[in-house]
């Protein structure tokens, strides 16, 4: 065989071995296709996973902001220093209180049932009666808040100036209400001077009477007085699906001297979609009876609250509508679809939605 025989030998080799057959390219796009579709699969399973995992920790970290925010103002219910509620009632000489008895006021809660719940309170009539969400509970705490101010002196009469000095000096006004007490009394006063110089009268016109219970010493000890509500409402805010966002809602009484109050409302968590509160009265036996706030019959004996919140995330990241049931203190959220009269609801959407709960003791009471 000479050489251009040869040479078109392999020549004909490889024109025969160039390309690919019709099973051959059906089977390899077959193959390409199962992988892609594999590694897409793989891709979204672990977006979504992602997704959740986002979402449980964003849930969680609201959660844990709520209860720990709410479980502190609880704990100091009633607070007025050493003077333990039971045994002293507090002297209030101050013009346009808010409150009138401490004892009983400082521990309130409301089921919302309507937009006219707060009728015959300080709330009836503001922006937090009309944004309290349906369904929802309402809990007001009053407490004494402790400061960094000192007395320099004791006083002379009951009617003496109150002689201070402290770091926290500059955050009291001429007209600001004051706690003051030590173990035997307390009292609540509005400030007549102005606080920066040290000297706090507590005379008449901002006041109803110029005399405090005792002459105190310089073991008593200063407070301002604290008098918040907290509630959930709907932020005005869409999420990217378009569903309403609901949130925790603290508002707080700015406590001037004039006859209607004015309150400073602040949103404290989003993602909040229902608060429900339920009280944990002493009974004459000795047991400890969780209620709802509408069947308390007395909130002074009240020494523990369980507060439950029903938090979900601003993603969507279900894959189906959620139609679960969710069991809070006192009350059972359903899903809206087939839901019965008077039930509380919350949107089949695909929101992911968590529940909190929460037992606090109520720390100044027996």
């Amino acid at each position: 065989m000479n050489n251009a025989e040869k040479n078109r030998g392999v020549l004909g080799c490889l024109a025969r071995q160039q390309g690919l057959s019709l099973v051959e390219l059906m089977i390899s796009l077959a193959l390409s296709a199962t992988l892609i579709l594999g590694i897409f699969t793989v891709y979204m399973d672990s977006n979504q996973t992602s997704r959740l995992a986002t979402s449980l920790a964003r849930i969680q970290e609201s959660g844990r902001i709520a209860t720990d925010i709410m479980a502190h103002d609880l704990r100091m219910v009633g607070f007025q220093g050493c003077a333990d509620p039971d045994d002293v009632t507090m002297n209030v000489i101050a013009e346009n209180p808010p409150t009138a008895d401490f004892f009983s006021s400082t521990l309130r809660g409301w089921e919302v049932t309507s937009a006219t719940w707060a009728t015959g309170t300080e709330f009836d009539g503001t922006t937090i009666e009309s944004r309290a969400l349906i369904g929802s509970d309402v809990l007001a705490v009053q407490r004494g808040e402790s400061v960094e101010v000192e007395i320099t002196g004791n006083m002379e009469a009951v009617n003496a100036n109150i002689q201070v000095v402290g770091s926290d000096v500059g955050l009291f006004g001429k007209g600001d209400l004051v706690l003051i007490s030590d173990c035997e009394a307390a009292d609540l006063f509005r400030i007549s001077s102005q606080p920066s110089s040290g000297t706090w009268a507590h005379a008449k016109g901002v006041n109803t009477d110029n005399r405090l219970s005792q002459a105190y010493t310089d073991a008593a000890r200063i407070m301002r007085f604290s008098s918040s509500v907290y509630f959930v409402a709907d932020t005005q805010r869409d999420d990217v699906q378009g569903n309403d966002i609901r949130a925790l809602y603290r508002a707080t009484n700015n406590l001037l001297n004039q006859a209607s109050p004015d309150f400073q409302v602040d949103e404290i968590v989003e993602g909040v979609e229902s608060m429900q509160v339920e009280y944990g009265e002493l009974l004459s036996t000795g047991n400890l009876h969780y209620t709802t706030a509408d069947n308390v019959a007395n909130m002074a004996n009240v020494v523990a609250i369980r507060v439950g919140f029903l938090i979900s995330d601003t993603d969507g990241s279900r894959r189906s509508s959620d139609s679960s049931s969710y069991a809070l203190p006192g009350e059972t959220i359903v899903a809206a679809t087939g839901a019965g009269a008077g039930a509380v609801t919350h949107s089949e959407d695909q929101r992911l939605r968590r529940v909190f709960t929460s037992t606090v003791m109520l720390r100044n009471r027996d």
